[in-house]
């Protein structure tokens, strides 16, 4: 295993995280001006964006102070190894979480069928959840290939 790769490959490996968090803030910041079950989309998808901004800029941040400890020698191989573990076992952790937003949207959405609002709620829900479980499981997957084989 390489030491300071498993940081750098974590770093970039939440940039799609970034990206989408901008893309929702953005995107469901303009959906505010439109009615009815578009603007509760949007307000899910702005949020949970803003969320999703937030934890990859730390991410990233820490990733980044990680890296440079390796290349300084202040962090073990040992200790490298237990990292990539428990981000992978976050990342699956986080999956089985997603499942439930998916789940749990896609309920609130059946259930309001006479409400615009709550559908627009639930169908937000369950579309950051789709993202989010195909990037922590993707992301838990590769992980797991690169660095605890």
């Amino acid at each position: 295993m390489h030491d300071e790769t498993f940081f750098v490959y974590q770093r970039q490996a939440l940039k799609p995280l970034l990206v989408w968090g901008v893309g929702s803030s953005i995107g469901g910041s303009l959906l505010l001006l439109v009615p009815g079950l578009v603007r509760h989309f949007g307000i899910q998808a702005a949020a949970w964006g803003t969320i999703d901004v937030l934890l990859a800029i730390f991410a990233r941040r820490r990733a980044l102070l990680k890296a440079e400890a390796v290349a300084n020698g202040d962090l073990e191989e040992q200790a490298v190894a237990r990292e990539a573990e428990q981000f992978r076992n976050i990342l699956a952790f986080n999956a089985g979480l997603d499942v439930l937003y998916i789940v749990v949207g896609l309920a609130i959405a059946a259930r309001a069928a006479e409400r615009p609002d709550r559908r627009g709620l639930g169908y937000g829900v369950a579309t950051q959840g789709a993202f989010l479980l195909a990037f922590d499981a993707l992301l838990a997957r590769n992980v797991g290939r690169r660095f605890l084989i």
